[in-house]
């Protein structure tokens, strides 16, 4: 989130500074239209385009700066996760494990434009001290922008957890690429404190789920699942797939119903009913398709509160990043009924439990979709050699 300027508390902005303020995306049209409205300016067709302009002629008092300002502190950030695992070797737990951990010096100190604001906290949690959370903030500098805009925050975490397995379960959570390259550092010195501890052997890495650990055919059967198993949640229920991102696999000729797809690097279909489509629906096309970001509509319930909210599921840097880019989930729209009945502080507490809810369920798809994996290849193996 942005961070106040340095002596915003003493600043009244007036004219162009207040315009660029205003003009934030985050402070919304209805936010403006009816922060005007206290004045008594009411507009005709309440847009930006209008709305700004108007509020930049204004002589603002101390306390409606406040409050045009509490407009731009309630955004949150989107939240995104992304979950990775490691054998675990030991029979100590992890508040044992972690309590002597330092993150000293895991940012570089040149060459980047964000620092932590202060060094990771550890969270050991007492009733199961085989969970613990390391939370961080970064503050990020950017000195080509405005007053308003200079100065970020952005927060991230790595939630540990021992599984029954022996495994432990590591799941990001990040609202920046800034925040994400943070907690890959932390991830990557806490292995190397628990290889040095003999608690993870010398020869294991962390496992993460990524765009190259699936053929064509398997990444679209992984995709749709998400969507489709989610249907089990007591919180949730699936609507529709609205977006679909994906590109031909340019190795091989394309078939002629998709040969119009040639030399396309990036394609995109929106609207309803898309897993419907041809292409989608037959399987013969899934071997020419490289899907990298799937978006689902759900509708949800949780503890009497509910709404509408979409689920974006991807390999979001694909295009930069190729086999190697790893897989994240976050909520990209998320809209409350009788939204007004609700504080902004429960609105978000709602919206990052489902996003747990939401991740766990892709966990429990992603392992059961491990074992589709091994029986459909050992099937395979079977009839080759009979």
């Amino acid at each position: 989130m942005k961070r106040k300027p340095d002596h915003i508390d003493k600043i009244l902005p007036f004219g162009e500074l207040l315009r660029g303020f205003s003009n934030q995306s985050y402070i919304t049209r209805a936010e403006l239209n009816k922060f005007l409205k206290t004045r008594g300016i009411f507009h005709r067709i309440p847009d930006k385009a209008h709305l700004v302009p108007c509020i930049s002629t204004l002589l603002l008092s101390p306390t409606e700066f406040d409050e045009l300002r509490e407009f731009q502190n309630t955004r949150e950030d989107t939240r995104k996760k992304s979950t990775s695992r490691i054998e675990w070797n030991s029979n100590m737990n992890l508040g044992e494990a972690i309590k002597n951990v330092n993150f000293k010096d895991i940012i570089p100190s040149e060459g980047i434009n964000f620092k932590l604001t202060a060094p990771p906290s550890i969270q050991i949690f007492q009733n199961d001290p085989n969970r613990i959370i390391i939370g961080y903030e970064i503050e990020r500098n950017d000195l080509n922008k405005s007053w308003y805009e200079s100065n970020n925050t952005f927060t991230g975490q790595i939630e540990i957890g021992k599984t029954e397995v022996d495994q432990l379960r590591m799941v990001k959570t990040y609202t920046s690429s800034e925040s994400d390259k943070v907690g890959n550092e932390v991830q990557k010195h806490l292995i190397h404190y628990f290889k040095q501890g003999g608690h993870v052997l010398p020869d294991k890495v962390l496992e993460k789920v990524l765009f190259g650990d699936f053929n064509n055919e398997d990444r679209i059967v992984f995709f749709y699942r998400l969507s489709t198993n989610m249907r089990k949640s007591i919180y949730f229920e699936f609507e529709d797939i609205i977006n679909i991102e994906f590109t031909p696999e340019n190795t091989i000729s394309l078939p002629t119903p998709i040969e119009w797809m040639e030399n396309k690097t990036e394609l995109k279909l929106k609207g309803k009913d898309i897993h419907n489509t041809f292409f989608i629906r037959d399987k013969e096309y899934h071997q020419y398709l490289k899907f990298w970001e799937m978006e689902s509509r759900f509708t949800f319930d949780y503890k009497g509160i509910k709404g509408v909210c979409t689920v974006v599921f991807s390999f979001k840097d694909y295009l930069t990043k190729g086999d190697s880019a790893e897989f994240t989930i976050n909520i990209s729209k998320f809209n409350v009924e009788n939204s007004s009945e609700y504080t902004s502080k429960t609105k978000t507490d709602v919206k990052r439990s489902l996003l747990d809810i939401f991740d766990k369920k892709k966990d429990e798809t992603y392992i059961k979709f491990l074992k589709y994996i091994e029986v459909k290849a050992t099937s395979k193996l079977i009839s080759t050699t009979t």
